[in-house]
């Protein structure tokens, strides 16, 4: 295992899972990660003292299995869940056709279900550099450009990236909590670049982050990297317009210089250039809620992800910026139920902050607050 390799296997083991000492951890993987998959089952030993089940996934389906790492057999159920896709290369979309669901899924296009229940065990996705994911981003590149935006999020670097990384997610709960204590109920985003909206949040939801807390108290990163505050709109709520300040991926194509207005929370108009514009009218013929804007993401520009214009990973590219999503919103930010809620099966997040974007809020008692601006969450509310 060169370098890379065993530090990115210490984050996604002592940071997203979080593993300790008597862990039993499950592994699916693709034939063409096995060797990882591997390697990680050996770190894994090193920290649980216990082998690992590793499944071996082709086209959605176990075609294998072996218990790694272990002289005996496992007696114990898995208490940590990692999976390592295998990055996808997207064909050209036959737009004149109905999308599955699976497909809709394949293009990253499929909203979580906002019932879902809560985890009882950490889990992971732990994206593996690619050829193809390097292509993805660079028709000229390789392997070497994902590793390198790895490496860069995840302070791979630097020999203290563990405390490093737990640092930042401390930082982020403390501005989430904070964010939560104001009890904000409406919200103004403008900037230079063309953005200018209005709208209210879901009564029922709070500012939530990707890291994630089970009911035992212990954090784990789904991701593997975080650096985002999310909470969910009133879907009926949004009124302006709003342009992209990054590219964004769009049925596994590269769009960008995206601009939209929205009335009554749904998306009336949008400008693009053509080819991106029949991928933009596929995504709004998917589903009627598809159109409406739903959440509201912020990331800081001191965020390792800030520094990277576009990743090919939607859910690290929406770390990289303020963004708002359109179609459904991530069930973690919804309470109750989260009755309301805009209920879709597609989402897309858009890239808007910039860093002259000031984000304004107004609380229950209609006092403003200024959350956002120059690019940072503020401290003094």
């Amino acid at each position: 295992m060169d370098i890379f390799d065993r530090r990115y296997a210490e984050a996604i083991l002592r940071y997203a899972l979080r593993l300790e000492s008597g862990d039993v951890l499950s592994i699916n993987t693709e034939e063409e990660n096995s060797a990882f998959a591997h390697d990680i089952a050996e770190l894994a030993k090193e920290i649980t003292g216990n082998g690992t089940f590793i499944q071996t996934i082709e086209n959605g389906k176990v075609v294998s299995g072996e218990e790694a790492c272990t002289d005996y057999p496992i007696d114990r159920k898995p208490t940590a869940l990692l999976y390592i896709p295998v990055y996808q290369e997207y064909d050209q979309i036959d737009g004149e056709r109905a999308l599955t669901v699976p497909e809709i899924q394949r293009f990253r296009h499929l909203a979580d279900p906002l019932d879902n229940p809560l985890p009882s065990i950490a889990f992971a996705a732990a994206p593996v550099p690619s050829d193809a994911w390097g292509m993805m981003i660079d028709s000229d590149g390789g392997r070497e450009i994902p590793a390198s935006f790895i490496s860069s999020l995840l302070s791979l670097e630097d020999d203290d990236f563990i405390a490093h990384l737990k640092e930042n997610e401390d930082l982020l709960i403390y501005e989430r909590n904070e964010l939560n204590r104001l009890r904000l109920t409406k919200c103004h985003i403008e900037d230079e670049n063309g953005t200018d909206i209005t709208f209210s949040f879901l009564k029922d939801s709070v500012f939530a982050t990707t890291v994630t807390e089970l009911a035992s108290g212990r954090r784990f990163v789904p991701t593997v990297f975080s650096s985002d505050i999310f909470r969910a709109l009133d879907p009926f709520s949004a009124e302006g317009y709003i342009t992209s300040s990054r590219p964004f991926m769009l049925f596994g194509k590269t769009a960008g210089s995206f601009s939209a207005s929205f009335c009554d929370g749904a998306m009336t108009d949008f400008s693009m250039n053509e080819n991106d514009a029949e991928l933009m009218n596929l995504y709004l013929s998917l589903d009627q809620n598809g159109k409406r804007l739903s959440e509201l993401s912020l990331s800081e520009i001191s965020s390792e992800a800030s520094d990277i214009d576009y990743m090919a990973l939607p859910e690290w590219d929406r770390m990289r910026t303020v963004s708002l999503t359109m179609g459904g919103p991530r069930p973690e930010s919804l309470r109750d139920g989260g009755s309301g809620a805009n209920d879709s099966i597609t989402s897309l997040s858009i890239p808007v902050g910039t860093d002259s974007t000031t984000i304004t809020c107004t609380d229950e008692n209609g006092e403003e607050f200024v959350i956002m601006d120059d690019g940072f969450i503020r401290e003094d509310f």
